[in-house]
């Protein structure tokens, strides 16, 4: 079994109950809103490759991330590799926000959240994140291709 190291991060204003999602607009997750994040380079802390993959897509550098979650995913198409998601959240950050090549970002309400057009796990979970609940999660995912 294959574990792939992934981290997910959600900057929040919580005083706004606001949370900041990002558009996908290439590559695995093309057209759904997400929480910010990805591959974590072998060899590369799960901190610092949150960080470094936030500052790609989203153009900002990231204060006190928290641990709040963890979520594995198989795939039907092959049930030897899991993606082993860390997921973080902060209500810190510097820098101006800005759209990338990969990435939209955009504020949410916590009452606005487009789980419509997000991964169909997220309902499940997302609620946890938002209220600082450590959470841990498993979901199988079928008709699905990962790059």
């Amino acid at each position: 079994m294959i574990r792939r190291l992934y981290s997910l991060v959600f900057i929040r204003d919580t005083q706004k109950r606001k949370v900041l999602l990002g558009f996908k607009k290439r590559g695995f997750g093309k057209f759904k809103w997400n929480g910010l994040g990805g591959k974590v380079h072998p060899g590369e802390p799960i901190l610092d490759g949150a960080k470094r993959e936030v500052k790609e897509e989203a153009c900002v550098e990231l204060d006190n991330l928290r641990y709040v979650g963890y979520l594995e995913f198989q795939f039907e198409y092959d049930m030897n590799d899991i993606m082993a998601t860390h997921v973080f959240c902060t209500d810190n950050y510097s820098g101006e926000i800005s759209e990338t090549e990969e990435i939209r970002p955009q504020w949410f309400g916590y009452d606005e959240i487009p789980f419509d057009k997000m991964w169909k796990d997220d309902k499940f979970w997302f609620h946890y994140m938002l209220s600082d609940k450590l959470f841990k999660g498993f979901f199988y995912l079928n008709r699905i291709k990962r790059p």
